[in-house]
């Protein structure tokens, strides 16, 4: 009841006396408690539009953000599993205090990884907390490429904001079997688990916003599985390769010709020179050359896939040594697979033989592969698996394979 209308009340009750103190209290009251009524709802009112737009507002951003870290993914041609150790492929970048790398992309004809890390807001920062994930690396263009004038200066690479508001929360991250979590001290807010040939990526980005008027703080989670391409352009736009390399075999993606060539490699023992002999399966069919020479496969149909195996040793000398290795077996260490821009591996050869680059002269440049986007190059350890031992070299025999798109 509106209190001039109550007062009026009053006055029809009493049309000869004044109010008292007793009912201009009451009045005074129900005045007052109106107003409180009507005060608390649009304060629960704002409040629920505040609430509502903040929702909105970190569902957004992270969403954009992880739409904007699974395309650079795509660009990269291998994720770390190990964030904290590829640091030392990203020289010019230093760690702010606090902060944690947890995505770090190899990205083909950049020098020096791209980084995606988090780390607490700081005094003076216009970011809500409790924490940030900042990308560091080659800034974009109007058209979502590399600006060309940045790419091969990496000494003037900033950290960028990505998106705030990340939870802070300490949790385990649950990665399938054979995957690796990239930093063991990630919080919940933002982790990754990379697969064993470090093409896929699953990472977790979770929000959180709060305010004392809520009495709940609001969170959004987003979970992305990406995959690293092993052939794009440099900037968003892939090019249409004629084949890929996943877990070491090489497919076509298009109908294509295809020419292995074996530009050298050795392995000795005591009694001198261990016999080496290089095959091709084509959807597992056996396919053997002289390696002197090359072995070109015209007309090879999209979808068929390709193997590449070397053998050392026959048996009759270095102590019966008989050693195979192939792409078929995607998890051995004594195999990797190389295409343009690739570091080659530092390895001292065994026992003063020739270092892998004396093999690929001409296809390695300032300590990485310079290879055309249309081939591929396959570097073997013949001896045994053991990476800590002096013989491990990875230059026991280098293969060459160039796919040409008959389209």
């Amino acid at each position: 009841m509106h209190s001039t209308k109550l007062l009026t009340f009053i006055k029809k009750n009493n049309p000869n006396g004044g109010l008292s103190l007793i009912e201009l209290l009451l009045a005074s009251s129900l005045t007052a408690l109106v107003l409180s009524i009507a005060g608390w709802g649009l304060v629960h009112i704002l409040a629920t539009d505040q609430k509502a737009s903040a929702k909105g507002r970190i569902q957004f951003n992270a969403n954009r953000a992880s739409e904007f870290l699974s395309d650079e993914i795509r660009l990269a041609r291998k994720i770390e599993s190990d964030s904290v150790a590829a640091l030392a492929e990203a020289p010019d970048f230093d760690l702010p205090a606090g902060a944690k790398p947890i995505i770090v992309l190899q990205i083909p004809r950049i020098p020096q990884r791209v980084i995606y890390s988090i780390r607490p807001i700081k005094e003076g920062d216009i970011w809500d907390g409790p924490i940030v994930i900042e990308r560091w690396g080659p800034s974009f263009n109007k058209e979502g490429q590399y600006k060309e004038d940045e790419i091969n200066q990496p000494d003037i690479w900033q950290s960028h904001v990505l998106v705030d508001s990340i939870n802070d929360e300490v949790a385990t991250a649950n990665c399938p079997p054979d995957w690796q979590v990239s930093h063991v001290d990630s919080p919940s807010g933002f982790h990754a688990c990379v697969d064993s040939q470090e093409k896929l990526v699953k990472f977790h980005l979770a929000t959180t916003v709060d305010n004392p008027t809520w009495r709940q703080e609001i969170n959004y989670k987003v979970s992305t599985t990406a995959f690293a391409r092993s052939r794009i352009t440099q900037g968003f736009t892939e090019e249409e390769s004629a084949f890929t390399v996943i877990n070491k075999k090489l497919t076509l993606e298009k109908p294509a010709n295809v020419k292995f060539e074996v530009l050298g490699g050795q392995i000795v023992c005591s009694e001198g020179n261990v016999p080496v002999t290089t095959n091709v399966y084509i959807d597992a069919d056996k396919q053997t050359w002289d390696s002197k020479s090359s072995l070109t496969l015209r007309e090879q149909a999209a979808g068929t896939t390709f193997d590449v195996e070397s053998i050392a040793g026959n048996g009759s000398m270095c102590g019966g040594h008989y050693e195979t290795v192939s792409t078929s077996y995607a998890n051995t260490s004594q195999l990797e697979v190389l295409v343009n821009g690739d570091l080659v591996p530092d390895h001292t050869p065994y026992g003063g033989q020739n270092t892998i680059e004396s093999f690929m002269q001409q296809y390695v440049k300032d300590g990485k592969i310079n290879i055309a986007e249309n081939q591929v190059i396959y570097l073997f350890e013949l001896w045994g698996d053991d990476q800590s031992q002096t013989y491990f070299d990875l230059q026991d025999n280098v293969v060459l394979a160039t796919v040409d798109s008959t389209n």
